[in-house]
């Protein structure tokens, strides 16, 4: 996966079978529809995405989360290995996107860039 950050734009590439999994090849998310960015180091938990419906999308429980996510009318994005410790978190503003949040496994130095690339543009 490569996270693009352009000037105003983010974009998300998906490569090999990431794209199989996630059902897409790329996201591209306009500066003005990002509402926040948040990076949680630690390991995932499978008890934050219960209750989820997978629509379309691929799980491997306890491997990985990946397509567009369903609760309660709200659909997510994941990209999520479960063994790995980091998810970035892109909230969007309502109806700007079909999702309401973007949620990628990620290393502390990618969130950062994406976090920095957001503040400069904000």
């Amino acid at each position: 996966m490569k996270i693009i950050p352009e000037p105003n734009q983010l974009t998300i590439k998906l490569e090999g079978f990431e794209q199989l999994w996630a059902l897409k090849r790329r996201l591209q998310i306009p500066h003005y529809a990002i509402s926040g960015v948040d990076f949680l180091a630690q390991t995932p938990m499978m008890q934050d995405y219960k209750g989820y419906l997978r629509f379309p999308g691929t799980s491997l429980p306890w491997r990985f989360l990946a397509g567009s996510y369903r609760r309660n009318g709200r659909q997510e994005f994941w990209y999520v290995r479960m063994q790995q410790p980091g998810v970035l978190t892109i909230a969007l503003k309502p109806d700007t996107l079909n999702y309401e949040r973007i949620r990628i496994t990620c290393t502390p130095e990618v969130a950062q860039s994406v976090a920095d690339w957001w503040q400069q543009h904000k």
